[in-house]
């Protein structure tokens, strides 16, 4: 008998959970999650296609999940997706986006409005920038009145200055562009911050508005002439001519040098002009005696240094410093022959320096003989100083004290009564074999069996 297959789907006649499709098999059916949904136990759940990252959107956007299935939505409102990408609006170019006296700048998602330079921002509209009202009024219009413009300002000037639109500059009344001549005669025009003055002339000095010659050679300071001279005013000046007996020079009036002259004074003397005169003396080092100039001796009044001595010569001296000491004589210091000269002392010896010399000290160890720094053999004198039980050796600069064999040395190193001390040597790991016992001696020890005790005596024997 043949059998036909019943389709359940068909008839209705399954239970499939919800998002599921019924697909029917021969005899029987089974179900198969809808797309977007997964299989959990009996059930077919939403798969988060954005969790999972089975959903790829483009920049400047987010993924959303939804009932079996995903979408990529814009971040930003101004922005619009097209199936591949967020697309931006350009909403500057609606001239209605920004207020007026701003400009509008498209970002990506939005935009900005500017307010122009001169305003600022007040309740998303551009408002004039009053730059005048601020503190800074004065400051912005130095030397005039600051007057508000719309998205500007420019400045009044005060008299005396001239705007160049943003500021007051100051009017030179003195340029050769103005009237060269708003000041009077015998004067000069200064301009100043917003006006200008009119001082007279050297000179000069202002009477009421004009300016007058000025009398120098009456002034009652006294003569403005140097001496020997007389003074006559000029029209703004004045000149000065030399008295009888004087010759004028650039700076004024000198002395006729009647020194000039070889038959003025004697051949050994030496003429000195004055005003008006002359005078006849021994030159410099000389002194007269019996109308003739001879040599002074100035080394009687001990012009030197204490530490040079003094040559007379004629007319003059000199001062030379000591051997041992540097200086042009008026002044002398001692030479540090130490520094100045290379290795003035043996190779063993320090050089110290003395006012005028140095000496040469051998190091300790070392015995100077003439220039040399020969070793001291300290052992030869009382062994050195060494404790009795220790040995003296000497080296090159130097000594040591070894202390015997059975001493030790203490913190002094074998070095005087104390250098040295007995070695204990039974404290140490017994010395002494088998039952024997040991006795400390003064650099050494002693081994000895106690009495009446047969088995150390035996035992020391065969040992």
């Amino acid at each position: 008998m043949l059998m036909n297959d019943i389709d359940e789907c068909e008839m209705g006649n399954f239970t499939c959970p919800n998002n599921s499709t019924c697909n029917n098999t021969e005899g029987s059916y089974n179900c198969t999650c809808d797309p977007g949904f997964s299989a959990n136990n009996s059930l077919c759940l939403d798969i988060d296609e954005c969790s999972l990252g089975l959903t790829q959107c483009p920049d400047f956007s987010s993924c959303l999940n939804t009932i079996g299935s995903s979408i990529c939505g814009c971040w930003e409102a101004n922005n619009s997706f097209n199936g591949k990408e967020c697309e931006d609006i350009d909403e500057c170019l609606d001239n209605s986006t920004c207020p007026d006296h701003s400009t509008c700048v498209n970002t990506k998602g939005g935009h900005q409005c500017l307010c122009d330079t001169g305003f600022s921002n007040s309740s998303d509209l551009c408002v004039d920038i009053d730059e005048c009202s601020e503190n800074n009024g004065r400051e912005l219009c130095t030397n005039g009145t600051c007057m508000n413009a719309l998205g500007s300002y420019y400045c009044h000037c005060f008299s005396g200055f001239s705007s160049n639109g943003t500021e007051c500059v100051d009017v030179d009344e003195c340029s050769e562009l103005l009237n060269s001549s708003v000041c009077q005669s015998f004067s000069t025009c200064v301009n100043t911050l917003g006006s200008y003055l009119c001082p007279c002339n050297v000179g000069f000095i202002l009477n009421g508005i004009n300016c007058l010659d000025v009398d120098e050679c009456l002034d009652p300071v006294g003569s403005p002439c140097p001496e020997n001279s007389i003074c006559n005013n000029t029209e703004g000046s004045f000149l000065c001519h030399c008295s009888p007996g004087y010759q004028p020079i650039d700076t004024g009036c000198e002395d006729i040098d009647e020194c000039k002259s070889s038959n003025t004074c004697r051949s050994d003397q030496v003429c000195t002009n004055l005003p008006g005169a002359y005078n006849c003396s021994c030159p410099l080092g000389y002194h007269e005696e019996n109308e003739a100039c001879v040599d002074s001796n100035e080394c009687e009044n001990s012009p030197c240094h204490p530490l040079a001595y003094c040559w007379n010569t004629p007319g003059s001296f000199s001062c030379h410093c000591h051997r041992g000491f540097t200086g042009n004589g008026s002044w002398c210091k001692d030479v540090d022959e130490c520094v100045a000269f290379t290795n003035p002392c043996h190779s063993l010896a320090q050089c110290h320096n003395t006012p005028g010399s140095f000496i040469c000290v051998c190091m300790p160890g070392f015995l100077s003989i003439g220039p040399l720094c020969v070793d001291i053999n300290e052992c030869q004198q009382e062994n050195g100083q060494c404790h009795s039980s220790a040995k003296c050796i000497n080296y090159v600069g130097g000594f040591k004290c070894s202390c015997n064999q059975g001493w030790e040395a203490t913190k002094d190193n074998g070095l005087g009564k104390e250098g040295c001390v007995d070695l204990n040597e039974c404290v140490s790991s017994n010395p002494c074999p088998h039952q024997t016992s040991c006795t400390n001696l003064p650099g050494s020890y002693a081994c000895s069996c106690p009495a009446n005790n047969p088995d150390c005596n035996t035992l020391a024997k065969m040992g």
